[in-house]
């Protein structure tokens, strides 16, 4: 017979098939997108130009360049962020940037300020600007380092305008690989909000969720979402309609954003690609590995916990509980953008018709117009279920029952109580030691016990309270100690005890039941009888 619990949980399963599935109103997107960021990367040059032409100089110049910018996703509280590499590491050389502007600005000379190699129709500039090119080497003719500076930009309103400073913890070999960075500035109370991650790009995914930022964010530069399909399930590769638009994303900055499971709610990887590298889907597993080696373990902050309660009410439409959720997200983090949006909502319908939990319950009508439309199958199998369980529960106890009745004789006529008779059963040393019930005398069945001597002897019955919760026994059967009654010569007046030569009885000190004759424990409570 299966198990009372696997009875309940099969009959919670069949009531969960007639609950209609809660479909997320907002997609996967809301618990992603407060820890959706926008990240840009700039290089700073210290470039010293080398000529040698008569007297050697040296020509220092300074220049800051953009070097990319994509969008990323925030790991942990105190500000982890991941993102592609080639967000933070492009392909543009910043050094040959730096050597035109250089040679242009000393040597007066018409080139491009680009991230692209140039040639002079003058052969000695030429050779002196092919030599300024990097890589150095002995006979190069500049000398340049390369700093490169990496701005986040959580998203919140009112949004930071200068964002927060980053640094690079790890990169990857190719621009789709994730880097790991991390704010030098900014999550010190460990408030930033973050995002859900997952375990693995299940075989099962089917549509994914792309959160990308076009430009910095505020309430007026939201972030994008955009739902694409892979093809097969659990691939890396998209739906051929679906990459069109994603590689329209590609270039207004989605590099490096989150891909959301569409069933889970969870970051199962990042999107990335662009001009040199094509569209490619980098999975979670790949970004934990990359975790591992900055020494980060994602994790949720404190504002995470109650942002996701306050989800709960308020993806359910109840708007009125979900006010003071929301109120206390954002004493947390008052700038949490996706808090404030959804207060203003909530706020605006809360007591409303839309305030699921400001509807009253619907009244009990005809019981046509109450039909469910349920499956009758579904009702029949929760009544089969029902029975079953009621029968598990009810069997054991009512063979516990007939066992007591038929191993314990029941009160005398005369309404006293018998030996063994208890409604909450007996102690296994009870039963083990006590008398098969067909060995019992019958209740006024007396043991006889032979005196060694004739001399009056008496033994005194010492009253005792029964213990809190023993069962009211009559009052000839509350003594504390086994009382006996020997057969005597002389009794005095009045004795109510037997006269010589007939029967002694025995009562359990522990309940004050009558004890059955050899009984070692009290058929009653199980408590060991006194002997002498």
């Amino acid at each position: 017979m299966p198990s009372l619990h696997s009875l309940i949980a099969g009959l919670g399963a069949l009531g969960m098939l007639s609950l209609p599935l809660h479909p997320h109103p907002s997609g996967s997107t809301d618990r992603v997108t407060p820890g959706a960021v926008r990240v840009e990367s700039t290089s700073h040059v210290s470039i010293t130009l080398l000529d040698d032409r008569s007297v050697i100089q040296q020509i220092v110049r300074e220049y800051d360049t953009d070097l990319a910018d994509g969008s990323g996703f925030t790991v942990t509280p105190d500000g982890v962020v991941v993102t592609a590499t080639g967000v933070v590491q492009s392909s543009r050389d910043p050094r040959v940037y730096a050597a035109n502007k250089v040679f242009a600005e000393y040597f007066k000379v018409k080139i491009p300020a680009d991230f692209s190699r140039h040639s002079l129709d003058d052969a000695d500039l030429n050779r002196r600007l092919q030599a300024c090119y990097p890589p150095q080497g002995p006979n190069s003719t500049c000398i340049a380092t390369v700093t490169t500076n990496v701005t986040v930009f959580p998203y919140l309103d009112p949004p930071l305008p200068d964002g927060l400073p980053a640094q690079i913890l790890t990169t990857g070999t190719s621009p789709a690989a994730p880097a790991v960075l991390k704010v030098t500035k900014g999550g010190e109370k460990q408030t930033l909000p973050t995002v859900p991650m997952g375990v693995s790009l299940g075989q099962s995914v089917v549509a994914l969720d792309v959160i990308s930022f076009a430009g910095r964010p505020s309430a007026k530069q939201p972030a994008k979402a955009e739902t694409a399909h892979l093809d097969p399930p659990g691939t890396r590769t998209f739906k051929q309609e679906d990459r069109d638009k994603l590689a329209k994303l590609l270039k207004d900055g989605a590099s490096g954003g989150a891909l959301i499971d569409d069933n889970k709610s969870e970051v199962v990887g990042l999107l990335a690609g662009d001009s040199s590298t094509p569209l490619t889907i980098t999975p979670v597993e790949e970004i934990r590995t990359s975790l591992v080696a900055a020494g980060v373990t994602p994790r949720r902050g404190p504002v995470d916990v109650v942002y996701e309660s306050a989800l709960a009410s308020y993806h359910n439409k109840l708007y009125a509980g979900a006010v003071p959720v929301l109120l206390q997200v954002l004493n947390l983090r008052p700038d949490h953008a996706v808090a404030l949006d959804h207060l203003k909502v909530a706020r605006s319908k809360a007591g409303t018709a839309e305030d699921t939990g400001n509807r009253p319950s619907p009244s009990a009508g005809p019981a046509e117009k109450r039909s469910s439309g349920v499956s009758p199958l579904l009702w029949v199998g929760g009544g089969a279920v029902v029975v079953i369980v009621i029968a598990a529960v009810a069997m054991p106890a009512l063979l516990r029952r007939r066992r007591s009745g038929a191993g314990q004789p029941a009160p005398a006529p005369d309404g006293s109580w018998e030996p063994g008779r208890h409604e909450d059963g007996h102690q296994e040393a009870a039963r083990q030691d006590a008398v098969p019930v067909s060995s019992w005398p019958p209740a006024r069945t007396q043991v006889f016990e032979a005196h060694p001597f004739d001399a009056p002897s008496f033994d005194v019955p010492v009253a005792a309270t029964p213990a809190p919760g023993t069962p009211e026994v009559p009052e000839r059967a509350q003594d504390a100690r086994p009382v006996e009654v020997r057969p005597l010569d002389v009794r005095p007046p009045g004795d109510p005890s037997p006269p010589r030569g007939q029967a002694q009885l025995k009562f359990c000190t522990q309940c004050g039941m009558r004890l059955g004759q050899g009984h070692r424990f009290c058929g009653f409570c199980g408590h060991p009888a006194d002997s002498r």
